[in-house]
């Protein structure tokens, strides 16, 4: 070291050179932070992308299953309606068969009743009924029968 007496020029050149370096490393330390927030940044905005585009597909799923959630209930409702006609339908049905079933009921009650006074006809009065014509009453008797019979089966 020198033994030379340290003026007030000497001193403010020393700070001047070593605020100088001072800030020189700062600047450095600053671009070097700045160059690190930069590519931080930039991950930031590829991871942004990435995400944007991750929310684009999960948007697109969710209108595809809310389009079949809209399908569903659209079926749905078209189901309902059909259970709601088909039933008034089967109700229509059913008062229509017990309509069919009481007339039937009757029919046969009036054929017993016919089949009866011819019997007693012929029996009682045997020279006015010719046979052939009982037997034609007998036919058309069984015939009606037999039409009562298939109504019951479809009925049934």
């Amino acid at each position: 070291m020198s033994d030379q007496p340290l003026t007030l020029a000497v001193f403010e050149e020393f700070q001047h050179k070593v605020f100088e370096e001072f800030q020189r490393k700062v600047f450095q330390q600053f671009q070097a932070i700045g160059t690190q927030f930069g590519a931080v940044a930039n991950r930031f905005d590829a991871l942004e992308a990435k995400v944007d585009a991750r929310f684009g597909e999960v948007d697109a799923r969710f209108d595809e299953v809310t389009g079949q959630l809209d399908g569903l209930s659209h079926r749905l409702l078209r189901l309902e309606d059909e259970y709601v006609s088909i039933t008034g339908a089967l109700k229509r049905l059913e008062g229509g068969a017990k309509t069919v079933k009481g007339r039937l009921a009757s029919i046969d009650k009036r054929l017993a009743r016919m089949d009866k006074r011819l019997d007693d006809l012929v029996a009682a009065k045997s020279k006015y009924a010719l046979r052939s014509d009982v037997q034609d009453l007998r036919v058309r008797m069984a015939d009606l029968k037999a039409r009562l019979g298939a109504l019951e089966k479809r009925r049934g």
